[in-house]
C-alpha cells in the first residue's frame, strides 16, 4: 500500500474547510492523530517558578479487603467506622456509591487539605479490613498545545521514526476488534462515523447535585456524545480559558479512521470498531468514574449501568494525573486484564518520571512514551522504567507537520462543523499502540493475553532499532518505538518473536545503616524516597527503626528482604510529622530496608536503628573445594558466638569444639547432592541461619 509523499501546505484557516480539501481526500491516504495539553493539568507547562496551589479534596475511595460482596453486618460495620471517623475529626462524611471494584465513594462535607487528608485517611485506616484510602483524584486529558502551521503525516511511515504501518494494513485491518476510547467522548465525523459503535458516559453528578464536570445536564446514560469541555479559566493554574478540545474524537481518529473513504485522515486500525466511554468532562473526570468505566469496557459489571454488550479487546486511556497508582484503579486494570482486555495509558507530559503519574504507573498496562519526527523522545514525555514502549506524538512545536493530525470538531463550545487538527502529546503516542493492538488480535489466529500482546509489543520495537533517541537506562522511555509491521507478523504467526530487550541494570544499593548508630540530617522532597539497609543476625531482638526530628512530614516504610514500596511493606506508622518508629520484637534474621518517603518535603531528619545481639555464631562464608577421588572439603567461618560451639550437619550435631571461627569438613561423595550446616553457640539453639552446600563429585 501506497502513500502519497506530496507535502500539505495547509494553514490553521484551511483546517476549518478540510472536509473539502482534495489532497486529504486521495484513496488510501493515511494520516496520525495527536493530544494537547492543559495549562495547569497533567502535561501542562507552568510558568517559570510558579508552584501549583496544593490540591483539596472532598471525595475519597475507600478500599477493603475481601472483594465486593457486602453483607448487611458488612455494610453497618462500614457505616460505623465512617460515623466514628467523622466524631474523632469533627467532618460529616456521606457514603455516595460502591465502584464496581467493591470500593466505597465517600464525601466529606468541606474539601481537606493535605494534612486533614492524611487524618481522616488514618482514621479509617484503623479499620483491618481497609487497604486504602485515597482522594478520589481527577484525572485529565493528556495533551500539550501547540500551532501547527503545515501537516505532514511521517508517523504512519517506515522507521526510524514512524511505526511502518503500510506493510501492517496488508496483514491485517483489526476487523471485529473493539477498542474502548475511555476519554471526552465523541463528535460525529464522516471519517470516523462508520467505526463507531454504541458506548456509555459515566460521568455523574458533581457532590453539590449539578452537572458542571459532566456538561450534558444529566447523569450516567448510554450518550457519550462528548457536549465540550471548554472553561473559563477554573480549569488552569493561570486562570486561562480555554476552548472545547474534543479530545476524544482526536484519539478516536488515530485509532479507526475510515481509510480508502476518498476522506480526510487515516485510522491504525481501519477495520477496528471503537467504543466511546465518556469519562472526562469539564476540568477532567474522577478516578472513580474512570475506574468503574475500565470494568465496563472489559466486560465487567457495574452496578445501575447495562452490561456491555461488545466488551472490548483494548482500553486506551489517554488521561492522567499525578500520585500513586490507586487500590481502586489497579484492581479495575487487574479485573480488564483478567477478562483478555489489554489496557494502553499514556505515559503522561510533565517530562517527568512516570513512577508518579496514574494510571500510567499501574501494574498490568501497556504504558506508551512520546517520540518526535527525529525518532527521540518528545521533550514534555514522561519517562521511567515502568514505560513499555513509544511511539509518535509529535514535538508540541510548529511546524506543523512535526506533529500529528487526526479528527476533530471545529466548534469552539459547542460541537460545531467536523474537521481536523495537529495536536501533540503522549495521549496521540497511545491511540497507535491501541490500534496497533488491534490489528495484531486481528491477526492472531487465536486471541493474545494482554501480557504476551505486551511482550510483543516491548520485543519487536527493540529488536527494530533498540531505545529511542534520547532514552536508555539513565532515562528510560520503553524498550523501543511501536513498530507495527513487526508487531503484527509475530503475531499472526508469520515471524518468531524475537529476543527480551536486555534488563535494566540494578538500582543502586541502598545505604548501609550500623546497629545503634543514629544518622542526622536526612533530607527528601516531596514524593522522593531516601532507601537505607540494616543487616540483623540470627537470634536479634527488639528490632527498633526509630524516625524523628527536623521539619516538613516524612513517612518510615520497613520491609524485611525487599525494598518497601508504597503498597508493600512490613511497617508504616504514616503519621503527620517525622516522629514514627517501626519495632520488631523478634525479627527474622536477614536484610532489612528502610524507605524514608516525603509525604511533603522534609529536612533534618534523624534515623535510629537499633537491636540487641544475642551474641549467636553469625556465619561468613562457606567455600567448597571439590578433590579428587570423589572427595569434598567444605570450610566454614563464622563471627562471634560463645566460646564453644556445636557444628551442626544436616539436622545433627557433627561436632564440638572451641570456637576459632572456622571448621573444615571434608568427605567422600559419588554423585551430587546437599549438606546443610549451622554453627550454635554449645548445648543450646543459639545459632546461625543455616547455609546449604550443593555439590557435585569429580573423578
Amino acid at each position: 500500500m501506497n502513500l502519497s509523499n506530496s507535502p500539505l501546505r495547509w494553514t490553521a484557516l484551511a483546517v476549518a474547510t478540510a472536509m473539502l480539501v482534495a489532497p486529504l481526500a486521495h484513496s488510501g491516504g493515511r494520516y496520525g492523530t495527536a493530544v494537547r495539553a492543559t495549562p495547569g493539568m497533567s502535561g501542562a507547562r507552568a510558568k517559570p517558578g510558579a508552584k501549583a496551589p496544593a490540591p483539596r479534596h472532598d471525595r475519597f475511595i475507600v478500599s477493603y479487603r475481601g472483594g465486593t460482596r457486602v453483607g448487611a453486618a458488612t455494610a453497618g460495620a462500614r457505616r460505623k467506622a465512617l460515623g466514628e471517623a467523622a466524631r474523632a475529626l469533627g467532618v460529616g462524611i456521606a457514603p455516595m456509591r460502591t465502584l464496581a471494584t467493591g470500593a466505597l465513594l465517600i464525601r466529606t462535607d468541606r474539601k481537606l487539605d493535605k494534612q486533614a487528608a492524611k487524618r481522616l485517611i488514618l482514621a479509617l485506616s484503623r479499620d483491618p479490613d481497609v487497604i486504602a484510602v485515597e482522594p478520589d483524584i481527577r484525572l485529565q486529558r493528556a495533551f500539550v498545545p501547540n500551532d501547527p502551521l503545515y501537516a505532514q503525516q511521517w508517523h504512519y511511515r517506515s522507521r526510524p521514526a514512524g511505526i511502518d504501518l503500510e506493510p501492517a494494513l496488508d496483514i491485517s485491518r483489526g476487523d471485529g476488534t473493539v477498542v474502548a476510547v475511555l476519554d471526552t467522548g465523541i463528535t460525529a465525523h464522516p471519517d470516523l462515523d462508520a467505526n463507531v459503535i454504541a458506548g456509555y458516559d459515566f460521568i455523574g453528578a458533581d457532590p453539590d447535585g449539578t452537572f458542571e464536570t459532566a456538561r450534558d445536564g444529566d447523569g450516567r446514560d448510554p450518550d457519550a456524545r462528548d457536549p465540550g469541555d471548554w472553561h473559563d479559566g477554573e480549569c488552569s493554574l493561570f486562570g486561562t480559558p480555554e476552548d472545547s478540545s474534543w479530545h476524544g474524537t482526536h484519539v478516536a481518529g488515530t485509532v479507526a479512521a475510515a481509510t480508502g473513504n476518498a476522506t480526510g485522515v487515516a485510522g491504525v486500525a481501519p477495520g477496528a470498531k471503537v467504543q466511546p466511554v465518556r469519562v472526562l468532562g469539564k476540568c477532567g473526570g474522577y478516578l472513580s468514574d474512570i475506574a468503574d468505566a475500565v470494568v465496563w469496557a472489559s466486560g465487567g459489571t457495574v452496578a445501575g449501568v447495562p452490561a456491555n454488550p461488545t466488551p472490548a479487546e483494548v482500553i486506551n486511556l489517554s488521561l492522567g494525573g499525578s500520585g500513586a497508582c490507586s487500590v481502586a484503579m489497579q484492581n479495575a486494570i487487574d479485573g480488564a486484564v483478567s477478562r483478555g482486555t489489554v489496557v494502553v495509558v499514556a505515559a503522561g507530559n510533565a517530562g517527568g518520571d512516570v513512577g508518579g503519574f496514574t494510571p500510567a504507573n499501574c501494574n498490568n498496562v501497556v504504558a506508551v512514551a512520546a517520540t518526535g519526527p527525529d525518532g527521540a523522545r518528545a521533550a514534555y514525555s514522561n519517562h521511567g522504567e515502568a514505560v513499555d514502549l513509544a511511539a509518535p506524538g509529535g514535538t508540541a512545536a510548529a511546524p506543523a507537520e512535526h506533529n500529528i493530525l487526526s479528527t476533530l470538531n471545529l466548534g469552539a463550545r459547542e460541537p460545531g462543523a467536523p474537521g481536523y487538527a495537529w495536536y501533540a502529546g503522549t495521549s496521540m503516542a497511545a491511540p497507535h499502540v491501541a490500534g496497533v493492538v488491534a490489528l495484531m488480535q486481528a491477526a492472531a489466529p487465536m486471541p493474545k493475553t494482554p501480557a504476551q500482546v505486551e511482550r510483543i509489543l516491548r520485543n519487536t520495537a527493540y529488536a527494530s532499532g533498540g531505545f529511542p533517541g534520547g532514552c536508555g537506562y539513565e532515562k528510560p522511555c520503553g524498550a523501543g518505538i511501536l513498530d507495527a509491521r513487526y508487531a503484527v507478523a509475530v503475531a499472526s504467526g508469520a515471524q518468531p518473536l524475537p529476543p527480551d530487550p536486555p534488563p535494566p541494570p540494578p538500582p543502586p544499593p541502598a545505604i548501609p545503616l550500623e546497629n545503634g548508630v543514629t544518622v542526622t540530617g536526612i533530607e527528601v522532597a516531596e514524593d522522593a524516597s531516601i532507601v537505607y539497609q540494616l543487616d540483623v543476625p540470627n537470634g536479634a531482638s527488639h528490632l527498633l527503626f526509630g524516625m524523628y526530628g527536623g521539619t516538613g512530614d516524612a513517612d518510615l516504610y520497613v520491609r524485611r528482604g525487599q525494598r518497601p514500596t508504597d503498597t508493600a511493606y512490613d511497617c508504616r506508622p504514616f503519621r503527620i510529622g517525622n516522629d514514627e518508629n517501626c519495632y520488631f520484637p523478634a525479627p527474622r534474621s536477614g536484610t532489612w530496608y528502610v524507605r524514608i518517603k516525603g509525604f511533603d518535603a522534609a529536612s533534618g531528619i534523624s534515623l535510629y536503628p537499633s537491636f540487641v545481639d544475642a551474641n549467636y555464631p553469625r556465619g561468613e562464608a562457606a567455600t567448597v573445594a571439590q578433590l579428587s577421588n570423589h572427595r569434598t572439603r567444605v570450610t566454614l567461618t563464622w563471627q562471634r558466638g560463645k566460646r564453644h560451639v556445636d557444628i551442626w550437619r544436616d539436622g545433627a550435631i557433627y561436632a564440638s569444639r572451641r570456637n576459632t571461627g572456622r571448621f573444615v569438613d571434608t568427605f567422600r561423595i559419588v554423585g551430587s547432592g546437599s549438606k546443610t550446616y549451622k554453627v550454635c553457640n554449645q548445648g543450646t539453639q543459639e545459632c546461625s541461619d543455616e547455609v546449604t552446600i550443593e555439590f557435585r563429585s569429580r573423578p
